[in-house]
């Protein structure tokens, strides 16, 4: 199985899970709509990175992109998001286009093989706050942070523990302190 189809049935695999931690966040949420990746991507999805709405019980909508990792990924701690789709040509990834309001982002507890039960850790950000706090930095020294995938892409990167409590909504980890929430009860 190819590197993308892995992660693919890993994504698959999280989005029940990942259901979890959102109604746990907002209970009586009144529904969550994915923008599923295909053939044919959704235009949100496309031209926003926006992978799902979540329909607040007042009516609201929320607007969210998501990314769940492999377990052995944890040591990293990393919110990581693709600067450059090609950092060579410097086309522009998601960092430039995310239009998502809020992104969770974390780490399963096993490999795709002995099955995703639950998230070890996870992490919900205030994408537009954060990347707005970003803003003062130059590209160029963004640039520099950045390191490059085994394809074109390069990735932006930084350690949860730099960034800032009041960009982070809420989070989770089954080991270690806890400041924002108590273990969500699944």
């Amino acid at each position: 199985m190819k590197h993308w189809e892995i992660d693919k049935e890993w994504s698959e695999k999280a989005m029940p899970i990942q259901d979890k931690v959102y109604r746990y966040l907002w209970p009586g949420l009144m529904g969550i709509t994915r923008f599923r990746k295909g053939d044919v991507r959704h235009e949100l999805d496309k031209y926003y990175h926006i992978d799902l709405q979540i329909a607040l019980d007042n009516d609201i909508k929320i607007l969210g992109q998501e990314k769940m990792l492999r377990q052995e990924k944890a040591h990293f701690d990393t919110f990581t998001i693709e600067f450059y789709q090609n950092r060579h040509t410097k086309e522009q990834g998601e960092f430039f286009l995310l239009a998502a309001q809020i992104y969770l982002h974390g780490y399963g507890n096993s490999s795709v093989t002995a099955g995703l039960t639950h998230f070890d850790k996870w992490y919900l950000i205030k994408c537009f706050d954060f990347l707005e706090s970003l803003r003062g930095i130059p590209i160029e020294e963004l640039e520099k942070t950045t390191k490059p995938s085994t394809g074109r892409a390069s990735f932006f990167y930084i350690p949860y523990k730099d960034i800032p409590e009041e960009f982070i909504f809420a989070y989770f980890r089954r080991s270690g302190p806890e400041k924002h929430m108590p273990e969500p009860r699944f």
